[in-house]
């Protein structure tokens, strides 16, 4: 068997990570996952500060140019998906035009609450969407941080009447309709690259980066609300 790679990866790509290292040799990846960021222990970027060693990390590619400028990963990125946001409401609830920007901020006035997650997603929604929508607090006001449960989850349990977090994270749960037909300024693409860890001696990082743009692998991609590297 070829030498056992370690990886680091958010959380919130799991399931389409874990499929991919099922269709590899066996034994050959692991996958640790947290998330991406934040003060928690088990998040990314605190683990790297701390001095964990992995032979891989995936991270979205603004947090890699700050690991490798600390030090703590090396060598060239290779961006291998894009991860984008979307909203959904509870299974069966009418769907709302989301794709301009009009029936966009029509949707989030009209909605009683809107669950958010605590991560990355949940800021942009706070500190981008929110100045732009000219609701101001009267949106704010509308805002749940969902902390104990996937956002979905809190929508098909109707905690929230509408929900926004990852694509890929909402496409994991049941009971909820995921809608990602939206206006640009809404979107928050995100791409995430593939990288050495801090001793930049592994050699399987190119060819996991061509495992991870093979046709079967860009399958299961896309059917995790993911954009492939071209």
């Amino acid at each position: 068997m070829s030498q056992p790679i370690t990886i680091l990866a958010p959380a919130a790509f799991a399931s389409a990570l874990n499929l991919l290292a099922q269709d590899m040799e066996p034994g050959l990846v692991t996958f640790t996952f947290g998330p991406a960021t934040g003060p928690a222990p088990n998040s990314i970027t605190s683990r790297l500060e701390a001095g964990e060693r992995f032979d891989l990390v995936i991270l979205p590619v603004a947090l890699v140019d700050k690991e490798i400028a600390a030090g703590r990963l090396s060598g060239a990125p290779v961006p291998v998906f894009a991860s984008t946001v979307a909203f959904c409401v509870s299974e069966g609830a009418a769907v709302p035009d989301l794709s301009t920007e009009a029936g966009l901020w029509q949707t989030l006035s009209d909605a009683a609450t809107i669950g958010l997650s605590a991560a990355g997603s949940g800021a942009f929604f706070r500190d981008r969407l929110v100045p732009r929508s000219g609701l101001g607090e009267a949106l704010s006001a509308k805002l749940r941080t969902i902390t104990d449960r996937p956002v979905g989850q809190a929508v098909a349990e109707g905690l929230v009447a509408l929900g926004f977090q990852q694509k890929a994270e909402l496409l994991e749960v049941g009971g909820i309709t995921v809608t990602d037909d939206l206006p640009d300024l809404a979107r928050n693409d995100t791409w995430l690259a593939l990288v050495q860890g801090a001793d930049g001696q592994h050699t399987a990082a190119d060819a996991l980066a061509e495992h991870l743009r093979s046709t079967r692998a860009r399958d299961i991609l896309i059917a995790h609300g993911l954009t492939p590297a071209t």
